[in-house]
């Protein structure tokens, strides 16, 4: 039985606060590991750790003997080994399908997912009606059985190791879905699947092998009756071999089905197109010194890449952000900045009665990706950090005025 994972001497802040205090963990293959502990004891900071999603004062996390993470500022980005996850927020978009949600889990581990098998799990959670809602008008309790379904995928499948991290699983549950989410838990784990799991909850779940309660930042094992689990053959079994979905479809999709353009970049370029046509007209622009009047024509380019990415502000909004960090997916939507920073000098020019060249055309499509791209790596820092609003890199914004008006200079 080989090693899947390894934490050791773990110490992780949170803000002020040492949340765990040289921390070990080790994780084999096969097995089922509890974390117990009261509330605020760090289990979903421990989860968070092992998945690389926090900065490492101290210690180390092997998955199959590779870096996931380290004190001296290592990280993998991409996971070594199929993952699951299932973190306190069930981390859905929420304009998202049941469907979709569900094949991004599949594919993201490699898992292929067909209809039929997909309709088979939706049935058995009771699901099956609502495979083509969006997750927003789901209840509570249907949201967190697909997160858990979502979670479990890659341990339908029978080949390699597969690890599973699950953050109570059984919240929000009634006790139909927590009996249906202790018989998959039972399944994947004599599939051969890893699974960790952080409960409140303890005899809830069968084919247990270890348990552990985290105290003052340490684990301590504790002793802990395993149900006996009856083998369930009726759970479909998934094949390997699907390609991890792209970040730029992922990102379009994420960012339009919501449309945080629409109140964003969109809404902007047309606010400063409507400024402009209250302040200026054909006649009065003559006069304007061509750096001023190449601003002008590429204002609506510099408000649509301050708008940010798109799909990062949908991830925000969702608190999705860290459950794909975790699996190694990273969404983004350059095309709309791309498209948007093109437009905008086009649209101004028409307004304005003025001649726009492909030079300014190519320079407002740069300026919008460019900035769009700059603030979006603001956010993706703000939202690594323990206490994500406690800074408000946006703030900085200003002084991209001043690049801004260098590069007029240089274009004019």
């Amino acid at each position: 039985m080989g090693t899947v994972l390894e934490a050791r001497g773990l110490v992780v802040r949170r803000g002020q606060q040492t949340v765990l205090r040289g921390t070990d963990l080790t994780l084999n293959a096969g097995t089922c590991t509890l974390l117990l502990g009261e509330n605020g004891t760090g289990k979903s900071t421990l989860m968070e750790a092992v998945l690389g999603l926090h900065p490492l004062e101290e210690g180390e996390v092997r998955a199959q003997g590779k870096v996931v993470r380290d004190a001296e500022g290592r990280y993998a980005r991409r996971p070594h080994l199929p993952l699951g996850v299932l973190l306190q927020t069930d981390g859905s978009v929420r304009d998202q399908s049941v469907r979709h949600h569900l094949e991004v889990c599949a594919s993201s581990s490699g898992a292929c997912i067909n209809d039929e098998e997909l309709a088979a799990l939706a049935q058995r959670m009771d699901l099956r009606h609502r495979l083509d809602d969006r997750m927003l008008a789901l209840s509570e309790g249907q949201r967190r059985k697909v997160s858990v379904l979502g979670a479990l995928l890659p341990g339908l499948m029978n080949e390699g190791e597969r690890l599973l991290v699950l953050d109570e699983p059984m919240a929000a549950l009634d006790e139909g879905g927590r009996a249906t989410v202790a018989a998959l838990v039972a399944d994947v784990v004599r599939r051969g699947a890893t699974v960790l799991i952080g409960t409140h909850h303890p005899e809830r779940f069968p084919s247990v092998t270890h348990a552990f309660e985290l105290k003052e930042g340490q684990l301590h094992a504790v002793e802990h009756d395993a149900l006996e689990a009856q083998p369930d053959e009726s759970w479909p079994t998934l094949s390997p071999g699907a390609s991890r979905p792209s970040a730029w479809s992922l990102g379009r999709r994420y960012a339009w089905s919501g449309g945080t353009p629409l109140s964003g970049s969109v809404l902007g370029v047309l606010m400063a197109l409507a400024v402009a046509a209250l302040l200026f007209d054909a006649s009065s622009v003559t006069a304007l010194s061509p750096t001023a009047m190449l601003g002008l024509l590429l204002l609506p380019s510099l408000v649509a890449g301050s708008a940010g990415d798109a799909a990062l502000l949908t991830l925000r909004r969702d608190r999705a952000f860290q459950r794909l960090m975790a699996l190694g997916l990273r969404p983004r939507d350059p095309f709309t900045p791309l498209v948007l920073g093109a437009l905008g000098p086009l649209l101004m020019g028409i307004l304005l009665d003025a001649n726009v060249g492909l030079d300014v055309v190519l320079a407002g499509a740069g300026v919008g990706l460019l900035l769009s791209q700059c603030v979006a790596a603001a956010d993706a820092l703000g939202l690594r950090l323990a206490r994500p609003e406690s800074i408000h890199l946006r703030l900085m914004m200003p002084f991209v005025v001043l690049p801004f008006g260098l590069l007029l200079d240089l274009l004019a």
